[in-house]
């Protein structure tokens, strides 16, 4: 995998400012900075972070991959 991953600095800046916002909510969740929820729609339990603005890396929504793909096709 480490072959074919395109490294940090070869990204480009929008896929540079997602991957950097994931890795905080992921260093966030190890340090009990935040803590998973429920999903805000349906209550399901296995979540997923939705970052409505990646310049703001800690302000996720939980979402269901249901209502995750939804969303992400709404704003689309």
């Amino acid at each position: 995998m480490r072959e074919y991953r395109p490294k940090h600095s070869e990204l480009s800046e929008e896929q540079r400012q997602k991957s950097n916002a994931r890795s905080h909510v992921y260093q966030a969740l190890k340090a009990d900075k935040i803590t998973k929820e429920p999903c805000c729609v349906c209550g399901e339990e296995s979540v997923q972070a939705y970052h409505e603005d990646y310049n703001k890396p800690l302000e996720v929504i939980w979402l269901c991959r249901k209502h995750r793909v939804e969303r992400q096709r709404e704003k689309k």
